[in-house]
């Protein structure tokens, strides 16, 4: 009699402690936010075509209220379109 009271005395520990499992597991994870942001511009030289899409792009980043530390390069180039003007194109990748 004492062991089967014993045995439902454990089993109902054992379950109760299952039962906190998924809660604290679930505690631990952070979820984080990630989103991409593009900036294009038409500008007279190459390098103020990719540097002011560059702030175009962390412009945007800004107003979804990502700050330039939590946000990532990932393209940055230019393209001549005539004798004098380049578009420029920059992506970011923010997380927070």
């Amino acid at each position: 009699m004492k062991r089967m009271i014993a045995r439902g005395t454990g089993a109902a520990v054992l379950a109760g402690l299952m039962a906190l499992a998924p809660t604290a597991a679930y505690a631990q994870t952070t979820v984080q936010e990630t989103q991409a942001f593009l900036g294009t511009t038409i500008e007279k030289t190459s390098a103020s075509a990719k540097r002011t899409a560059l702030q175009q792009a962390y412009d945007h980043a800004a107003a979804y209220g990502y700050t330039p530390d939590q946000c990532v390069t990932i393209h940055l180039y230019s393209v001549k379109i005539s004798f004098v003007m380049y578009r420029g194109e920059a992506g970011i990748h923010c997380t927070k």
